[in-house]
């Protein structure tokens, strides 16, 4: 059974605008809270952050600059198009399998349409930590709404930058 994800909706811009505000805005527009946060109550900053020529989903200690917990690798970078990275909870063991979120910016009139997968959430032990002792059926609904949250938090951010018509006011 594939237990993944799956969320659209639009916003009041451009692709390559919606790409940016979700790549170097996400610190101000991600959940705040230690069920949306990589470091849980500690106060960080989420950062699509380079690293060797690899670039990280983390967040790092803003009192502790060199703490840093890394949510997984950008496999693909496309701005105004798709981005793609892996996804492992910072509490999980080490020998849980990654999963997959996968965002694509698309044109859609006047505005972006953005679809989010979270892909291989199937291979999540029974005991992973991310599951709360949840199976497929119950897990997928709980991370779909995760997701959503997000989803909308970030659209608020962009009409809070550039209002309901796309443009920076």
């Amino acid at each position: 059974m594939s237990a993944k994800t799956f969320v659209a909706l639009r916003v009041d811009c451009d692709p390559q605008t919606a790409f940016d505000v979700f790549t170097k805005d996400i610190d101000h527009w991600w959940k705040q809270g230690p069920r949306n946060r990589l470091i849980g109550n500690r106060p960080g900053i989420m950062q699509f952050a380079e690293k060797n020529g690899t670039i990280f989903l983390q967040e790092a200690d803003k009192r502790r600059p060199d703490f840093v917990v890394e949510a997984g690798k950008v496999i693909s970078f496309e701005p105004g198009k798709r981005l793609r990275f892996e996804w492992r909870w910072p509490m999980a063991d080490r020998n849980e399998p990654v999963t997959i979120v996968d965002i694509g910016f698309a044109p859609a009139g006047q505005q972006c349409r953005i679809t989010l997968e979270h892909l291989g959430l199937e291979r999540l032990s029974a005991g992973h930590p991310g599951r709360n002792g949840l199976n497929d059926n119950r897990f997928k609904p709980v991370m779909t709404h995760y997701w959503q949250a997000h989803m909308v938090s970030l659209r608020n951010r962009i009409k809070n930058i550039y209002g309901p018509s796309g443009t920076s006011s």
